[in-house]
């Protein structure tokens, strides 16, 4: 179980890397579009999130034997901020 717990500590953080690049580069496309200042500061916080992101993920990844003999909150964390990153995106999305 150990290992799996470890394995998921790494896809999880390179989910929310990922999605959070991704939501970068959408929301700068939308200020670019519109000027909204609030469209900048979000497109901040998920460069933010793409840091801290990659900051995860690579050390879940260095750390994945030790991940794999302990219970660790890292896959926790990382899921929340995936939570965290996907409702700041839904905050903002225009209907």
């Amino acid at each position: 179980m150990g290992g799996l717990q470890a394995n998921l500590a790494v896809a999880v953080g390179v989910l929310l890397t990922g999605l959070s690049l991704l939501l970068l580069v959408v929301g700068l496309a939308s200020y670019a579009r519109v000027r909204n200042g609030k469209l900048l500061w979000v497109s901040l916080a998920f460069l933010g999130f793409a840091g801290q992101g990659l900051f995860f993920t690579l050390d879940a990844y260095a750390r994945r034997g030790e991940l794999a003999e302990s219970l660790d909150a890292m896959p926790v964390l990382a899921a929340v901020n995936l939570a965290i990153v996907a409702a700041l995106y839904l905050a903002v999305l225009k209907r």
